[in-house]
């Protein structure tokens, strides 16, 4: 992964060596951020990983392949409720190693 880094990036928009976007403004004469082929490819792949290694076959017409790919490889199927405060460490087996 990187980030942005072509010539209309905002450079050290989030800090030193962190470049982002802009929208551009038409008043002051600056450009929109041009997106380049490097970042789009480098987010697909990023994404398109993650899900893959959890062993799941992309599909175009599922929007939340990203979202079951990481509760797969955080702890299997991983229960919705697991951790939650409103739980009090109910879901957890040795409250004392867990606090």
């Amino acid at each position: 992964m990187h980030r942005i880094d072509t010539l209309t990036a905002v450079k050290d928009k989030f800090g030193p060596g962190k470049n982002g976007f802009t929208d551009g403004n038409l008043r002051t004469g600056r450009l929109a951020t041009w997106l380049n082929s490097a970042m789009w490819d480098a987010i697909q792949e990023e994404i398109c990983g993650v899900i893959e290694n959890a062993g799941i076959e992309l599909n175009k017409e599922e929007h939340d392949q990203l979202y079951k790919a990481i509760l797969l490889l955080v702890g299997g199927a991983i229960n919705e409720e697991a951790l939650l405060i409103k739980n009090n460490l109910s879901d957890v087996e040795d409250k004392d190693e867990a606090v």
